[in-house]
């Protein structure tokens, strides 16, 4: 019962500083979720290193913290269900051929980068840089760090700027979803490289497949005239369902060693489409919103996990390479998988700045890494910080790209950024 107090005190005092911390990212023409991440990523585990681990637990008792992950877990999957509802693509706006260019122009560069980065730190075979862990582990875990992008950050930047509903909105995010799946098969394969567990890589790809499989009945039994008619009659009771349900495919996706953002996306995608004013859109907005007011808790429970590890093997000239090959391979190459898929040039900008969004996925990723022992300290904050950087670039880029092509219409069918075809790209 103390735990439980312990863990309502802390959650009213992580919403009323996520806040403010929001609050002063719009003071400096930030992303209001750019507050949240530094809250998270950088107040909480400085402040421990700094006052010392004791008043951080007496801030955000240890009893608590367990409540708080599981509360900050249920916020991002209520958040991104909606999102997985609201983003999916028009049939007039993605065919297969170009989601794959969109695919292989965010995914294959940030790979690349990854594999060079590597190749850097292995050739200058610094110990405290270095570290012990098998080459093909640092290599793996590497490519998987430069290809992520950060689902719940990118979604949080769409809504702020008014474009989840606009036609880059909706590929960004499905791009990124798959991009995020793929990234953990590759991180699994870094854990295997540094374990030697092949059976674990099996494993992940057994829930990737089945949770994709299993959107189908799901959306087969929502999309029944009977269903529907009861979401329509009893909305609050489908809204509680629908996020008990998100919820417990986003802790089931956990568990299993995978993200909760799976999980949470694909029950979002099988929420039938109905045109954004039926009783399921509805549902899913509910839902949506409590999961937006309590994912700043997920944040600063990740921030809780990172360690006060100090620096060492800290490499300024490796930041600089780190920074300079993730804007490179994301930018360029999202903007050119764009134009491939055949988006117009400014639409096709905004997507490749997008998918430079790495935010608290990246954490994640980084933090499995040092909980593997495959990056260094020094790595560690190498990554963080150019996940942080890239992040809080987004917004300023984002503006760039308007004043020169314009804002993009936060219209679900906006015809002036709807795909060229092939012929005409």
């Amino acid at each position: 019962m103390v735990a439980v107090l312990q863990a309502a005190a802390a959650l009213a005092g992580v919403l009323v500083v996520a806040r403010c911390a929001a609050g002063a990212a719009r003071l400096v023409r930030q992303p209001p979720v750019i507050g949240e991440i530094a809250l998270g990523l950088v107040l909480v585990p400085v402040l421990t290193a700094v006052a010392g681990p004791r008043v951080t637990t007496g801030l955000l008792p240890p009893d608590a913290t367990g409540y708080l992950h599981t509360i900050g877990v249920a916020g991002l999957a209520l958040y991104l269900a909606g999102a997985g509802h609201t983003v999916r693509p028009r049939r007039s706006e993605v065919t297969p051929r170009s989601y794959a260019w969109l695919l292989t122009g965010s995914l294959a560069p940030g790979l690349v980068a990854g594999v060079f980065l590597a190749a850097w730190v292995l050739w200058r075979d610094l110990p405290l840089e270095r570290g012990a862990a098998p080459p093909a582990a640092l290599v793996l875990l590497l490519a998987a760090a430069f290809a992520v992008t950060a689902v719940p950050v990118l979604v949080r930047i769409l809504t702020d700027r008014g474009l989840l509903e606009s036609t880059e909105g909706r590929l960004s995010v499905l791009t990124a979803v798959s991009i995020d799946a793929l990234t953990w098969l590759i991180l699994t394969g870094a854990l295997v490289a540094a374990a030697g567990d092949g059976g674990r890589l099996g494993h992940a790809v057994a829930v990737i497949v089945g949770g994709a499989l299993a959107v189908v009945p799901l959306r087969l039994v929502l999309r029944r005239k009977a269903v529907s008619a009861l979401c329509a009659r009893w909305p609050a009771a489908s809204g509680a369902v629908l996020g008990a349900v998100a919820v417990a495919a986003a802790l089931a996706t956990e568990r299993a060693g995978l993200t909760a953002i799976y999980g949470a996306v694909l029950v979002g995608l099988a929420v039938p489409w109905d045109d954004g004013e039926g009783p399921w859109a509805r549902s899913v907005r509910a839902v949506a919103r409590i999961g937006r007011l309590l994912v700043p808790v997920f944040f600063v429970t990740t921030g809780l996990a990172l360690g006060t590890k100090g620096p060492s093997g800290f490499s300024w000239a490796t930041l600089a390479l780190a920074l300079l090959l993730a804007f490179v391979a994301k930018v360029a190459g999202g903007w050119a998988g764009a134009r491939a898929a055949g988006l117009p040039t400014g639409p096709a900008l905004r997507i490749g700045v997008l998918m430079n969004t790495r935010g608290l996925t990246e954490i994640a990723v980084l933090q499995a890494g040092v909980s593997a022992a495959i990056l260094t300290p020094g790595l560690f904050l190498v990554l963080a910080l150019m996940a942080l950087i890239t992040t809080a670039a987004t917004g300023p880029l984002l503006s760039l790209v308007e004043r020169r092509y314009g804002r993009s219409a936060g219209s679900p069918f906006p015809e002036s950024e709807e795909l060229l075809s092939h012929d005409d790209a």
